[in-house]
């Protein structure tokens, strides 16, 4: 008998026969089953984007503490530093000049060749007074301004103080020059000539203040400025003071000396 014979050996089916038709129609029927169940497609891209959000979440985590104990730290230090130690303006004392260190270094500037430090104050508006008005400067000093002289008191004196006058018409100071005079720390310049003053510096020990300019209105021919200045303490050693008068164009009108 050939192998196409269904019957197979002694009526026996041969293999292959009804048993390959029914695996073949249980195989169907699973398909059909498991069809909907097809699971999607593997999200690769997703598995990466969360493996490097836990990667960074770690690094984070570990980074923070460190982060947060280096700013405690640096918070204290002031605290360390400062502790014992007066803070204070007036106990801070003068800074300490530069020196150069042991690989070489600039050479700090001598005293006289440093150029003057601003006193940072602004320009104060100037104060017109009337003839014969005493005008209170501050720190118990006062001034009165007249056609022809200014005097100045200092209230703190004996007896209230006694005026000191100078003439603005003698001719002792000629015209387009000013003058400098001091009681103690008020420093007084006096201007004598034409045009308008609008400004008035004056320069003591490396620092340069801008001082009040006070005059008559009208136009007197003169105008008295005034401002406060620390004395030095070795007066052999520092230049005297200096004044620059400006007018409203900032043009210089006068210097001392």
């Amino acid at each position: 008998m050939n192998a196409s014979d269904p019957a197979g050996r002694d009526g026996v089916p041969a293999a292959g026969g009804a048993e390959d038709q029914a695996a073949r129609s249980l195989r169907r029927a699973l398909h059909g089953a498991a069809g909907p169940l097809v699971p999607p497609p593997y999200p690769a891209a997703r598995v990466r984007r969360m493996g490097r959000r836990r990667v960074r979440n770690r690094r984070v985590a570990a980074v923070v503490p460190a982060t947060v104990a280096a700013v405690l730290m640096v918070a204290a230090v002031p605290q360390w530093l400062g502790s014992g130690t007066d803070r204070s303006p007036a106990a801070a004392g003068p800074a300490p000049s530069a020196t150069p260190g042991p690989g070489g270094g600039p050479t700090p500037l001598p005293e006289a060749a440093r150029p003057p430090r601003p006193s940072g104050s602004p320009w104060p508006a100037v104060r017109t007074a009337a003839a014969g008005e005493p005008v209170d400067v501050g720190r118990g000093h006062r001034m009165t301004l007249a056609g022809s002289e200014v005097c100045h008191r200092d209230t703190g004196g004996p007896g209230g103080g006694v005026d000191s006058c100078k003439s603005v018409t003698d001719g002792n100071q000629p015209t387009g020059t000013v003058s400098l005079q001091q009681f103690g720390e008020l420093v007084r310049p006096l201007y004598i000539g034409p045009g308008r003053p609008a400004r008035m510096t004056v320069e003591t020990g490396g620092v340069v203040h801008r001082a009040q300019l006070l005059t008559l209105a009208g136009d007197p021919g003169y105008a008295v400025g005034y401002t406060w200045a620390d004395q030095p303490r070795d007066p052999s050693n520092e230049p005297p003071p200096s004044v620059k008068v400006y007018d409203t164009d900032g043009e210089v009108l006068a210097e001392f000396p």
